[in-house]
């Protein structure tokens, strides 16, 4: 009588695919941890490049002579823009450097601005672009002071010799 051995155990399907199942649970594991970053990433941008003073910064510098002459036309934003934008009831404060990106240079765009709260409007200490030779271009358009109001000021109204 011949013996017949005993049947081999049955391998379960992973047991079967693992020369192609364990690299594919990795790619999809990075795949997994790359769409968290990137949604991530993609709503704080959304949030930054929807803020009002990202707007009006970025209008202010388009609408500016200097700057179109320095970077040409179209200018564009740069993908990484950086810095904060908080906005509540109590107010809210936004700083922001924007690159700036054009077809004959690129430059940066530095903006920082508060705000005393909802419906009011936003107040700018700096908006202002520094191009690649290092000068800075002002978009804040500033009044020239008045100095009839000055202290010390208190001149006559004429100039002639009373003696």
């Amino acid at each position: 009588m011949s013996a017949t051995p005993p049947p081999l155990p049955q391998r379960d399907w992973a047991q079967r695919n693992r020369l192609w199942f364990l690299p594919l649970l990795v790619v999809l594991g990075l795949a997994l941890i790359v769409g968290v970053f990137g949604g991530v990433f993609s709503m704080v941008r959304g949030q930054i490049t929807s803020h009002p003073a990202y707007i009006e910064a970025m209008a202010k510098a388009r609408a500016n002579p200097q700057v179109v002459a320095g970077l040409g036309e179209p200018i564009e934003a740069g993908m990484f823009t950086m810095g904060s934008v908080v906005a509540n009831s109590e107010g809210g404060h936004a700083f922001l450097d924007i690159p700036l990106i054009g077809p004959k240079a690129q430059a940066e765009l530095s903006v920082v601005a508060t705000n005393d709260g909802p419906g009011q409007p936003w107040n700018y200490m700096t908006m202002a672009v520094t191009m690649p030779d290092g000068s800075e271009i002002s978009l804040i358009a500033t009044d020239p002071p008045d100095l009839s109001t000055a202290p010390g000021c208190d001149r006559p109204s004429d100039d002639s010799d009373d003696t």
